[in-house]
């Protein structure tokens, strides 16, 4: 194989550079259309029926901030009873 350098090399061909995929049909659920802006009291009572069947991340997360500022001073506190009660003065 020789190595021309004072040549380019062709052009590609335009067929060989096109790839094939297959489409496909988006079957994942669709939200529900919004209601007509002029009802508001109806947007928010769809979107407060559409958020009720989700997990509630705000209700865990304000559990586990709540067992950790409760639990903490809870612990020190009987860790400090446990300490008082076994030691003698």
């Amino acid at each position: 194989m020789t190595k021309a350098y004072g040549e380019l090399p062709g052009r590609p061909d335009p067929s060989d550079l096109v790839v094939e995929v297959p489409a496909f049909e988006d079957d994942r659920p669709q939200p529900e259309p919004a209601p007509p802006a002029a009802a508001p009291e109806l947007v928010a009572a769809t979107e407060f029926a559409r958020s009720s069947h989700t997990a509630p991340t705000i209700r865990r997360t304000q559990m586990r901030a709540g067992a950790w500022i409760a639990g903490v001073p809870i612990a020190v506190l009987a860790v400090i009873a446990v300490v008082q009660i076994l030691l003698p003065r």
